[in-house]
């Protein structure tokens, strides 16, 4: 891994930083006095320690953060173990994260919610979840909530996917086998242990790509289950939690009027070949 450049321009100003890799971590020094440390996870093609200059999402995060008015140090872990983190105060921020349903169950604490635990920003982005499929598979479309208890389905650990379908997968009735990341979840599908997995078509897309996996060994099935909106999710333990709260939305905000994501999307694909 090599270091990660952070270029863009806001308020008719040029910011540039530079991310230091140490082991799973990855640091930027913004000249900012407070600190803000993010649980996150190799999600590619979005954000990695293999993607080229990080992801356009790790670069979105960090510019939200420094322009918040803190230095963010990404430290890169299995999701499960990123939620944990986060909800027991170790880290500020858990992200990306998807919405989390109302009743879905604290990793760390029994008989508490989630949200007991965390708190979401204001949306950043959205991405698709959907269903997916072996090819050879009887289904074809994606299935109701109500009729999954008839299908093996398989989840990463510690993911939320979708209000609807958590709340299904969480009540019990479902043969439910959770996976470390969604590399593993796609080998779960190809081995023939779940009938579905619940996933990022890009996501599935990219590690089949890399992975050699045949782009017709797998179907995503349509409708999409929902587009979610991504947060940044922190915790609750941290004492100055409703502070970096104010700061992070109101930047979002900011970077929402000037089209920050665009902007980054378009550098990383000047940058990255693997981006064209």
């Amino acid at each position: 891994m090599t270091q990660v450049t952070l270029e863009y321009r806001l308020d008719n100003q040029n910011y540039s930083y530079t991310g230091m890799w140490q082991g799973a971590t990855l640091s930027f020094d913004g000249g900012r006095e407070r600190k803000a440390v993010v649980a996150t996870l190799d999600w590619p093609p979005y954000i990695g320690r293999q993607e080229c200059q990080g992801g356009w999402l790790l670069q979105y995060m960090a510019a939200v953060i420094i322009q918040a008015g803190y230095n963010p140090e990404f430290r890169f872990l299995p999701w499960a173990r990123a939620v944990r983190m986060a909800e027991l105060g170790h880290v500020d921020i858990l992200a990306p994260e998807y919405e989390i349903e109302a009743s879905a169950p604290s990793d760390v604490v029994l008989g508490n919610t989630r949200l007991q635990h965390l708190a979401l920003s204001s949306p950043y982005a959205h991405t698709p979840v959907h269903y997916i499929s072996a090819a050879n598979s009887e289904l074809t479309q994606a299935p109701a909530p109500q009729s999954l208890s008839d299908y093996a389905v398989g989840v990463v650990r510690g993911y939320q996917n979708a209000p609807e379908v958590d709340k299904v997968l969480d009540g019990g009735r479902v043969i439910v086998q959770q996976a470390i990341d969604d590399s593993q979840n796609l080998q779960l599908l190809l081995s023939g242990r779940v009938n579905l997995i619940v996933a990022d078509p890009l996501v599935i897309n990219t590690l089949a790509q890399r992975q050699n996996v045949a782009s017709d060994s797998y179907r995503v099935l349509q409708p999409a289950i929902t587009e979610q909106p991504l947060y940044f999710a922190l915790s609750t333990a941290r004492p100055q939690w409703q502070r970096l709260m104010l700061d992070i939305n109101s930047e979002i905000a900011q970077m929402q009027k000037q089209a920050l994501r665009t902007q980054l999307m378009s550098r990383l694909k000047q940058a990255c070949p693997a981006y064209n």
